[in-house]
């Protein structure tokens, strides 16, 4: 068996079912988007991990150092965002090749503090490493949680709505037109700015993850978007034992991403469904709580949308169409390290 049969995440389960020691204060190891273990008080320790590598996760001609700083801090206070936690602070280490100069790092650590400053987390160490090519960047983010407002993707149950912030697709978009410059895109500098941007310099729903953990709704599951929407609701699934309904009408596209698509005979939905890095928050929440949720979101930085409900089904996902028609999800969709190459 060789890593691309295996997969990502059957990389991971191999690897996390030969370690056999637990911790009494660990409550969530492998399998969340941050481990938690518990400390003195009202609250938990919630801890993330994002490893990011050239030509993997970017490529050096199509994002600038500072950018780079900021998404690098970015998408790992996202995973705490996903737990309802408060990031405290970082750790940061890198691998720096001979190729970068002292001028890239300083950019680069620009857009870290832009991060660290709007966000309130400090970063307090690490290591740097010399490395033979490639950059290589590795970023842990300690956080805080109240323990009885912890969100995780194990929770949601049949009848449980479908939530996300935000809109879907346009990172993926951006990441396309990156990749393709050449292409004569019949697209506005406006309407490609718009989606490039998503790409390069996300932006983490804390936020809306604080209104959810300061209001009464009950979260049952929740997670970001990182892999892509379809990839990522099947993590809240498989950790639930449910299966799901979306409804392709109600999922939240820019007004760019449409425009985009239109004139270039891109379909949307390939997008929306399957693209990744787009660090909204999906969330499952109980009927009677949706009105309430939706209301506040007004006030919050993104708009949330009702997108679906939760199945009884074990992982089945259903896109559902405006005149009912139920088309079965079938192809996994969203990113896998070992089954493709450049992430962005």
């Amino acid at each position: 068996m060789d890593f691309a049969e295996l997969g990502e995440f059957g990389l991971i389960a191999r690897l996390g079912s030969r370690l056999h020691f637990r911790s009494p204060n660990v409550k969530i190891g492998i399998g969340d988007d941050c481990a938690v273990y518990e400390c003195a008080g009202d609250k938990y320790q919630v801890v993330t991990a994002d490893a990011l590598l050239e030509k993997v996760h970017f490529n050096l001609s199509t994002i600038s150092a500072e950018q780079l700083g900021r998404k690098a801090l970015s998408v790992n206070i996202s995973d705490i965002a996903a737990m309802g936690g408060v990031p405290v602070l970082a750790l940061i280490s890198l691998g720096v090749p001979r190729k970068l100069t002292v001028k890239f790092l300083d950019a680069f650590y620009d857009g870290l503090d832009q991060i660290s400053r709007k966000y309130g987390v400090e970063l307090a160490g690490g290591d740097t490493v010399a490395s033979p090519e490639l950059f290589y960047i590795n970023i842990t983010v300690l956080g805080e949680a109240k323990k009885d407002r912890l969100f995780t993707r194990r929770g949601a149950r049949p009848g449980d709505k479908i939530l996300v912030t935000g809109s879907l697709g346009d990172s993926a978009l951006g990441l396309k037109l990156l990749r393709s410059p050449r292409r004569n895109w019949s697209a506005t500098s406006r309407d490609k700015k718009t989606v490039v941007e998503k790409h390069l310099d996300p932006e983490p729903r804390m936020a809306a993850s604080r209104m959810l953990a300061g209001s009464d709704a009950e979260i049952t599951s929740m997670i970001d978007i990182s892999d892509g929407l379809v990839q990522d609701l099947g993590h809240i699934c498989t950790a639930s034992g449910v299966g799901a309904d979306l409804h392709a009408e109600a999922l939240p596209q820019s007004a760019a991403l449409k425009r985009i698509c239109s004139r270039n005979r891109l379909d949307c939905m390939e997008f929306v469904l399957g693209g990744g890095e787009d660090y909204e928050l999906l969330f499952t929440t109980t009927p009677e709580d949706v009105k309430k949720i939706t209301e506040r979101s007004q006030k919050a930085e993104a708009p949330i949308a009702v997108i679906g409900e939760i199945v009884p089904e074990p992982g089945k996902l259903s896109l559902v169409a405006e005149n009912g028609w139920r088309e079965p999800i079938r192809k996994p969709r969203g990113y896998d390290h070992f089954k493709r190459g450049e992430k962005g």
